[in-house]
């Protein structure tokens, strides 16, 4: 499945017409969330959603809800059901926690994504497409006439209305493998979001770019909070700011997840038949291990590690790439050259580390071998070829002089 945008162009009539299937759609979903909530009350369980769509049957007739497309509306009970799987799932671990809630009153006139499924919707041509019997102007470089199209969203984001068009498309296979037998160790951190190193002996720096665009968007966010701590609640300078938060955090989120796309997506186009990356639960990289935080852990929040690791994962598949973790326990204060543990403890504010009198390296790349290294102990039967580290650690030694100290490859 993918999905591609395309813009709609409603006239103010149409315009009106989606605000009141939003409000239909609203509508039902507070109806089904009280006929839930009943049944949970007197029975402590729920009614399936199939039980739900046969009720949708008799609902609709002659009623409001007719004039959403029924497809429409089962989705709905689809996604109530799952909200009550999810409550009863959380419930055994949080007592406190509560079902799904109604739409409040005075929400109910605000737009909803309304979410059609499997029908409701024809392409008449290039630049029209009618949606729950409604035709609308869109506009789109993608030709959609001949698209196998499974799921159409219809949301208002920034003024504009977009429409998801959620369709198959063939993936073509090829029968022989490219792929070479490299292997790539990611040290993660927070100066850097990854020091890597490959059995050939390659160097790549991923840089911790989502670090800085959270920095930036948290001091703006910050000096509009600052305002809207002097304004008095509920008054129309209160609500343009609060307005100014959201419309910050959605940026700062959207350019966030756009760099560690293109950062993952250059690091898997790289051809490593496995990437081996260190297990976060071992490191702690948020406690200090007396139980206290270590006042890092806001750069942590901010470097978004877990996304980025999220997302080698799920696009692995596509790359044919083994993503491994492995426990990486002590890969820091372990020198790289001779195997043992280093005499006085590495601090978070050593960046590099001596491996002898005469050869210096950066703490991170340490790290990296330790990890590529460890991997290669537990896979013996792996038909790779294991990293000649020496050469690594002479080609990146500091004491070198400038010009003869290797470059590792930024991303």
């Amino acid at each position: 499945m993918k999905t591609n945008i395309i813009r709609l162009f409603p006239s103010d009539e149409q315009i009106k017409q989606l605000e009141e299937l939003s409000f239909v759609r609203n509508s039902l979903w507070n109806y089904l969330i009280d006929m839930e909530h009943l049944e949970y009350e007197t029975k402590k369980k729920i009614i399936h959603n199939y039980e739900l769509d046969k009720h949708l049957t008799s609902l609709r007739k002659n009623t409001i809800y007719s004039k959403l497309n029924s497809k429409a509306c089962q989705r709905i009970t689809k996604e109530i059901y799952s909200s009550y799987q999810s409550f009863f799932n959380l419930i055994k671990k949080d007592k406190s926690a509560r079902p799904p809630k109604k739409i409040k009153n005075e929400n109910l006139n605000e737009f909803h994504t309304l979410i059609f499924n499997q029908s409701g919707w024809v392409v008449n041509s290039e630049n029209e497409i009618m949606i729950n019997r409604i035709n609308f102007k869109f506009k789109s470089n993608l030709d959609i006439t001949n698209l196998k199209i499974k799921e159409i969203r219809i949301k208002f984001v920034n003024n504009k209305w977009l429409c998801d068009i959620s369709h198959e498309e063939n993936v073509n296979y090829s029968d022989t493998i490219t792929q070479e037998n490299k292997i790539l160790a990611i040290d993660l951190g927070l100066k850097n979001l990854g020091t890597c190193v490959d059995n050939m002996g390659d160097v790549i720096v991923i840089e911790n770019k989502s670090k800085k665009i959270s920095k930036y968007y948290l001091k703006q966010i910050g000096k509009v909070q600052n305002k809207l701590s002097k304004k008095q609640k509920g008054s129309n300078r209160y609500k343009k700011l609060k307005n100014k938060i959201s419309e910050l955090y959605h940026k700062k989120n959207k350019q966030v997840k756009q760099t560690l796309h293109t950062q993952s997506k250059q690091l898997l186009s790289m051809n490593y038949k496995s990437i081996v990356v260190g297990d976060l639960s071992v490191k702690k990289l948020m406690s200090s291990g007396d139980g206290k935080y270590n006042g890092i852990n806001k750069s942590f929040h901010q470097s978004n590690i877990s996304m980025f690791i999220d997302m080698l994962k799920y696009k692995s598949h596509t790359y044919k790439t083994d993503i491994i973790k492995i426990n990486e326990a002590y890969t820091t204060q372990t020198n790289s050259l001779t195997g043992k543990q280093f005499k006085i403890k590495i601090t978070l504010k050593d960046r590099s580390v001596k491996l002898n009198d005469n050869i210096e390296i950066d703490r991170d790349l340490n790290s990296a071998i330790n990890i590529l290294d460890r991997y290669f102990n537990n896979h013996l039967a792996v038909m790779t070829q294991p990293l000649f580290k020496t050469n690594v650690i002479h080609k990146f030694n500091l004491m070198n002089k400038p010009s003869q100290c290797g470059k590792p490859t930024n991303l």
